[in-house]
């Protein structure tokens, strides 16, 4: 994601969506989860199961996923701030606020938050003494801006936040989308889609990053979907930290093939932790291994066009502002939030050229995803 990692790296350290651990998190040395089960062919393995739950998951979705409309066009000229971190996905998130904000008849200022918890606090209370209507953020956890959320709410300024493990509080309405339980369906889709391409015969190492608690919702979910699906399947943990991403994994990934030669699935928490793998396998003569997990941004899609890479979750970042824009709208109405899952597929290689992107490459999902928020809002096009 350089998708997720709009909200994850987004927030470097903090991007942390908070600090909290899960089931999901090892030691740094790496665990190996596997329920075991004598070899053969994918003994033990429910692959209809697990064909099943991923033909759900292969076509482009059509819908954006919510249907109520508001109940009326909402008043223009209220200001919106956005707090982007500056990294990739983040600038394309904040592309989509801006576009939604002015659909909506809505002035937006976007303002750079950084990485860190000091600079995001200062982006918010710079955003505060703004006195827009709302600010949207994505992965910064409550804790990190509770002072200014207090302050937030004392003039009357509502926040919703995307990729999110926190609580709804106060200023802070909504942080549904995006949630924990999407995180773990995504994981449970990565499973099924290994669990048939291995024929329940894989043997995994997982790149973690625990220090975003969300992501490991998606690591659980993954482990506990084989363990159903393919007891006889073997995970591998590897954490990493944000600032392996790009710099110290690809070798941390050539030197766990090494210590297990037989694996055959390398799995990412974030399409961004994968960066240079490919090229690091190729100059130590690994080959043969499939690549895939949490996100894609446009190299991973890029990856699974070339057969280097073979599947990740999608992840819409338009449809994801899109939405973080009608939660405000249905706040400043009185309406109640909407808990919804977002539109979703699994990318593969066979999938790839009919992938709904935009201009830039970013997937976007589903073709008419604006008009069908226009229509809802009750605004033309």
């Amino acid at each position: 994601m350089r998708k997720i990692a709009a909200a994850v790296i987004a927030a470097a350290s903090a991007l942390a969506i908070a600090a909290c651990s899960s089931s999901g998190s090892t030691s740094s040395s790496g665990s190996t989860s596997n329920a075991t089960a004598s070899s053969g062919s994918g003994s033990g393995a429910n692959i209809a199961a697990a064909k099943a739950y991923q033909a759900q998951f292969l076509n482009s979705p059509t819908s954006i996923g919510i249907s109520t409309p508001l109940n009326s066009k909402p008043a223009t000229g209220k200001l919106i701030v956005g707090l982007d971190s500056g990294l990739g996905s983040a600038v394309v998130l904040a592309k989509y606020w801006a576009q939604a904000a002015a659909a909506l008849g809505w002035k937006y200022k976007d303002l750079n938050s950084g990485g860190t918890p000091a600079s995001q606090q200062a982006a918010m209370e710079s955003a505060i003494q703004l006195n827009p209507a709302g600010i949207v953020t994505s992965g910064i956890p409550n804790s990190t801006l509770s002072s200014q959320l207090a302050l937030a709410a004392s003039k009357g300024i509502w926040v919703n936040s995307s990729a999110d493990t926190s609580s709804p509080s106060g200023a802070m309405f909504d942080t549904s989308i995006a949630n924990p339980a999407q995180l773990a369906q995504w994981g449970k889709m990565v499973a099924a889609y290994v669990v048939v391409q291995s024929n329940g015969k894989a043997v995994i190492q997982d790149f973690s990053l625990p220090v975003f608690p969300i992501l490991l919702d998606f690591d659980t979910a993954f482990i506990a979907a084989l363990k159903v699906w393919c007891p006889a399947c073997k995970v591998t943990q590897v954490p990493q930290t944000a600032a392996a991403i790009g710099t110290t994994t690809p070798q941390a990934v050539v030197s766990a093939v090494t210590r297990n030669p037989s694996t055959n699935w390398l799995v990412f928490d974030l399409g961004d932790l994968a960066t240079g793998v490919p090229a690091a396998l190729a100059a130590a003569g690994l080959h043969g291994l499939n690549i895939g997990g949490l996100t894609a941004d446009t190299p991973n899609i890029a990856g699974l066009k070339n057969g280097t890479e073979n599947v990740w979750t999608a992840y819409s970042l338009p449809i994801v502002a899109y939405r973080q824009m009608d939660s405000l709208a249905r706040k400043f109405e009185g309406m109640s939030t909407l808990i919804a899952a977002l539109p979703t597929q699994l990318m593969t290689q066979q999938n790839v050229n009919s992938l709904v992107v935009d201009s830039q490459g970013n997937y976007v999902g589903v073709a008419n995803f604006s008009s069908q928020f226009l229509t809802l809002w009750h605004v033309s096009s």
